[in-house]
């Protein structure tokens, strides 16, 4: 049994990503590479052409063995909840969407993952002075680290004012704006329509590390070690918690000053879009839809 069949063997990892990509939109890395030397990411279903989702344990052993021919490794989920996940028009619906979760993405760029931490902390600051602490938690996922806020700390009535993309958009970038700059250290606003990020407890797509959560009070306490497979320390109850409320001040202001996800903004595309990759690797391997 190879790391990866080892690793989500384990009742306890399978739970925990089950329960965290619930009412999301899943994406799954493989180590099988496409024609460019790139590693395949899933996000449909090759039987049937459909969002990829998970809702239980079982979920994930029944993707585990449909996708095995791609060698899935890594378990990513969106930044965004959805009502319905039944059909690819789904996806792309803005008003299909529920919540979402501002999120910053901590990279290390000269592989000091203390640098990431202390920007981290940095982050986790400029949230508290907006009153935001019981519902932010961070994820560290391979080289770098992710921040969320958890959507719930966002009060029915905010998240009826502002759309959830647009709040999570403003949100990240009006922190961002406020940070100072650590040469190795970049942190970037990557929220838009279909974005992912690694699943809890997910093994990172190449290095052999866990995404472990931790709340901003063991942030001080965290060491690298935390993340290795087999041993990992992880606090299930990091990404759980939450304050309902509190993330409202925030929410107002960072709108108010950025404004909606690209408005105004023209955007070049450099990608094609995301279902015709994915067709395109399906036709690669045999599997026209």
């Amino acid at each position: 049994m190879n790391l990866v069949q080892k690793h989500y063997s384990r009742i306890d990892v399978k739970e925990e990503i089950a329960e965290y990509c619930k009412g999301r939109w899943v994406a799954i890395h493989c180590e099988l590479k496409d024609e460019k030397g790139v590693p395949i990411m899933l996000r449909y279903s090759p039987s049937t052409r459909l969002p990829l989702t998970i809702d239980s344990p079982t979920d994930i052993d029944k993707l585990l063995r449909e996708l095995r021919r791609f060698r899935p490794r890594s378990f990513y989920a969106t930044a965004h909840t959805y009502r319905n996940l039944r059909i690819r028009e789904d996806t792309l619906d803005r008003a299909n969407i529920t919540s979402s979760m501002p999120t910053w993405d901590i990279d290390s760029k000269d592989g000091d993952w203390r640098k990431v931490i202390e920007k981290a902390r940095e982050i986790v600051g400029i949230l508290e002075d907006y009153s935001l602490s019981k519902s932010v938690f961070i994820k560290w996922s391979g080289r770098g680290a992710h921040i969320h806020i958890n959507p719930e700390a966002f009060s029915e009535e905010v998240r009826g004012k502002i759309d959830p993309l647009d709040m999570a958009y403003s949100v990240t970038q009006f922190v961002i704006n406020r940070l100072s700059p650590v040469e190795g250290v970049v942190v970037e606003n990557k929220i838009d329509l279909q974005r992912v990020f690694t699943a809890p407890l997910s093994l990172h797509r190449f290095l052999d590390r866990v995404a472990v959560c931790l709340t901003p009070e063991e942030l001080d306490s965290f060491e690298i070690e935390w993340t290795s497979p087999g041993d990992f320390r992880h606090n299930p109850r990091a990404w759980r918690r939450y304050m309902r409320g509190e993330g409202d001040e925030l929410a107002e202001k960072a709108f108010f000053a950025v404004g909606p996800y690209i408005s105004g903004r023209r955007r070049r595309r450099v990608h094609k879009p995301l279902d015709q990759q994915i067709n395109e690797t399906f036709k690669r391997l045999g599997e026209v839809p």
